[in-house]
């Protein structure tokens, strides 16, 4: 019986999580747009930025974009494990976060979940893409929500001026 109530109490805190995101303007899923920014276009690149994905940890791990600048991020993972970049304010890792935790599979690739606009998952040894354009001034962070690793530093600051 308490399996059953485990269960029912998963099914309700989906439902209810799953249209926060936008309540909030955190996770940006297809083109809706954050109040950080939204998913931008190659044109209008206007620099690309290379983060290494290590076991645990980014590098670089503190960044500065200008409002209006589109940010091509280039995600290279040297590591054994799958990791994320996920862009975003800090209700929007937290969501994210939990979101990830919720998934039984533990998967979380590309084509098993929908996939935020403002994250890109790479496996080991790949290299990702993410096109991002930045709307508002103000401290963002990106992070690996992957279930335990940004409690293991895999996180970093950006700085939006």
């Amino acid at each position: 019986m308490s399996i059953r109530c485990n269960v029912l109490a998963a099914a309700i805190m989906l439902s209810l999580g799953a249209g926060s995101a936008y309540a909030h303007g955190g996770e940006a899923h297809g083109t809706a747009e954050a109040v950080f920014g939204h998913p931008g276009n190659a044109k209008d690149v206007t620099r690309t930025v290379k983060i290494e994905a290590r076991d645990f940890e980014f590098a670089p791990t503190a960044l500065t974009f200008a409002k209006g600048e589109t940010i091509k991020f280039v995600v290279v993972n040297t590591s054994r494990h799958m990791h994320e970049l996920t862009i975003g304010d800090a209700a929007t890792q937290e969501e994210h976060r939990r979101s990830m935790v919720q998934m039984s599979d533990m998967k979380h690739s590309e084509g098993e979940h929908e996939m935020p606009s403002n994250s890109v998952h790479v496996k080991p040894g790949d290299t990702g893409e993410l096109i991002w354009t930045f709307t508002s001034a103000g401290s963002l962070q990106f992070a690996c929500n992957y279930p335990g690793h940004a409690d293991l530093g895999m996180e970093g600051k950006i700085s939006v001026q």
